[in-house]
C-alpha cells in the first residue's frame, strides 16, 4: 500500500458493527466476557460522550508546526502508545453519511496487544481487545484536552467515529495494508489496535511510507492458508475507487462471531516475527508448521483451550467435557 493510487478515492460506507448484523449476533452477545462488557459500556456510554474537548479561549499561537508535532508525539508515546503519526485530513476518507470533520489534521496512534493472549482466540483475547481499546480511548481523551488547552479544537476518533482508522494510519505513515485487510506495522506486526484524534492544531503531516510490506504480502500466503473461512484473496480488488487488498466479509463473519473475533489472520502474519513480538511469535511459527492449515491450527488451539473449534461456524463452540 506504500505506492497505492488514491486519486480516484470515494467516501467509504461503514461496515456493520460486530455482533449486530448476523444470525450469530445473539450468541455473540452472550459470549462477550464480563470484563469486555464493562469496558464496552465505558467506551460507548462515557468516552463517546466526551469526544470533543473544551477549548481554551486564550489561544497559544504556534510558530513552529514541526516542533508542535514533536511535542504531541512525545505526549502520545508518554501516555502509552507504541506508535504515532500525523496525516492531513482528507474528506474522501470520511464515512458516507457522516459529517465531514472541521479539522486539518488527524493524529493516529497504535497500541500493542498481548500477542500470546490474542493467539489463543479465546475469551481472554476478547478481553484484551477491549482493554486496549479502552486504553486508546483514555489516551485520546487526554490528548484532546491537551490540545484544547492550547486553544484549538480536537475530537476523539475511535473505531466508530466519522473516519476509517486504517486509511488514516496509512496516511500517517504507521504501516501498510496487509493481504488480511488490516494494517501491518514494521515494528508491531499485526498485533495492535488503532485510534485517532482530529484537530485544527497546526501540525506537520508525516505522509504514507513504503516499508516494502505490500510486495511481501503479494508473495506471502500464510494468512490465506490459515484463514478458516477462506476469506482472504490472493489478488487485489477495487473498493471505493481504490485497488487494494480486500477480505470477503461474508465468508469471514461466521468465524469472527464464533471465535471471539477470530484474529487468526493477524496472529499468523509473519511480520509479527520481525519486531516487538519476535520471541512470542516463535511458538506460533512451530504451530504453523505442525498444523499445516486452518483446520489443523484450530484443532491445536481447541485442544489447549478445551473447546471444539472445528464444528459448524454457525454454531458457537461448546466446552469439552472434563
Amino acid at each position: 500500500m506504500g505506492k497505492i493510487d488514491i486519486s480516484a478515492a470515494k467516501r467509504p460506507t461503514r461496515g456493520p458493527v460486530a455482533g449486530t448484523s448476523h444470525p450469530l449476533s445473539a450468541a455473540w452477545e452472550k459470549r462477550v466476557p464480563p470484563a469486555a462488557q464493562r469496558r464496552r459500556f465505558i467506551r460507548r456510554k462515557i468516552f463517546m460522550t466526551m469526544r470533543d474537548t473544551l477549548v481554551n479561549p486564550v489561544r497559544t499561537e504556534i510558530a513552529d508546526a514541526g516542533a508542535m508535532t514533536r511535542e504531541i508525539k512525545e505526549f502520545v508515546l508518554g501516555m502509552g502508545a507504541d506508535a504515532v503519526g500525523v496525516a492531513e485530513y482528507d474528506p474522501r476518507f470520511t464515512f458516507e453519511g457522516a459529517e465531514t470533520v472541521p479539522h486539518r489534521f488527524v493524529i493516529v496512534f497504535a497500541m500493542a496487544m498481548k500477542y500470546d493472549v490474542m493467539a489463543d482466540v479465546g475469551a481472554a483475547s476478547q478481553d484484551e481487545v477491549h482493554r486496549v481499546y479502552n486504553a486508546l480511548d483514555a489516551l485520546g481523551i487526554s490528548l484532546t484536552h491537551n490540545i484544547g488547552a492550547y486553544g484549538y479544537g480536537a475530537r476523539l476518533q475511535p473505531n466508530d467515529g466519522e473516519i476509517p482508522l486504517i486509511p488514516y494510519a496509512w496516511l500517517a505513515g504507521l504501516g501498510e495494508l496487509g493481504k488480511h485487510g488490516s494494517l501491518i506495522s514494521p515494528r508491531l506486526g499485526s498485533s495492535f489496535r488503532l485510534s485517532a484524534v482530529s484537530t485544527d492544531l497546526p501540525l506537520a503531516a508525516d505522509g504514507p511510507q513504503d516499508y516494502g510490506i505490500d510486495e511481501i504480502c503479494t508473495r506471502c500466503t500464510v494468512c490465506t492458508r490459515f484463514c478458516p473461512g477462506e476469506a482472504i484473496r490472493d489478488e487485489k480488488r477495487e473498493a471505493f475507487g481504490i485497488v487494494r487488498w480486500r477480505v470477503n466479509t461474508p465468508a469471514c463473519e461466521p468465524y469472527f462471531h464464533r471465535l471471539y473475533g477470530c484474529k487468526l489472520c493477524l496472529m499468523v502474519c509473519p511480520f509479527n516475527a520481525k519486531g516487538l513480538f519476535r520471541d512470542r511469535f516463535k511458538p506460533m511459527a512451530k504451530d504453523l508448521v505442525a498444523a499445516k492449515d486452518a483446520k489443523g491450527l484450530l484443532r491445536l488451539i481447541g485442544e489447549r483451550n478445551g473447546e471444539d473449534l472445528l464444528g459448524d461456524p454457525m454454531v458457537p463452540p461448546a466446552q469439552t467435557a472434563g
